[in-house]
């Protein structure tokens, strides 16, 4: 197929990148990220042809809860991040009061210039406005949402798993 040849050579060349002298390489990503990212890696570029084709996954609301993972003797937290953009700057503090109040680590990521991941925070977060956050990958939604989950004691066993 040509989609999949055109998706090889964007692959390599967005690798390609990777390995150039810095000043070279940065200035080649940020015309990359300027054109919308046509260069990617191949997991990403298969995710969008697979989005383009419909065949995304269901929201998470509507598939049946996974089974809770084995208690692992440590506690290591699972990877939570808080996407928003420049104009929702100043919601990030009241969003982030629930985990700073559990000593929960995360990690904030502004995605005005990044029109690529933008969309697809918003395509996993079915839609939701910005700010939110992210448990494991999974949207645990805004401000009212998160706070929910921590007065129901949900939110420590979603980040630790137990």
């Amino acid at each position: 197929m040509p989609s999949q040849r055109l998706d090889q050579v964007r692959a390599r060349a967005f690798a390609a990148i990777g390995r150039l002298p810095s000043r070279l390489g940065q200035r080649l990503l940020r015309a990359n990220e300027a054109l919308g990212r046509p260069l990617a890696d191949a997991d990403e570029l298969a995710d969008r042809r697979a989005f383009a084709r419909g065949e995304h996954a269901a929201p998470a609301a509507s598939a049946p809860p996974a089974p809770a993972p084995a208690p692992a003797p440590t506690r290591e937290a699972a990877p939570v991040i808080v996407y928003h953009l420049d104009k929702h700057k100043r919601d990030v503090s009241r969003l982030t009061q629930p985990l700073d109040a559990r000593d929960i680590p995360y990690r904030v990521m502004n995605l005005e210039g990044d029109p690529a991941t933008l969309t697809a925070v918003r395509r996993d977060a079915g839609g939701r406005k910005l700010p939110l956050v992210f448990i494991a990958g999974e949207c645990a939604g805004g401000r009212e949402e998160l706070q929910a989950l921590d007065d129901r004691g949900d939110l420590l066993r979603k980040v630790y798993g137990s």
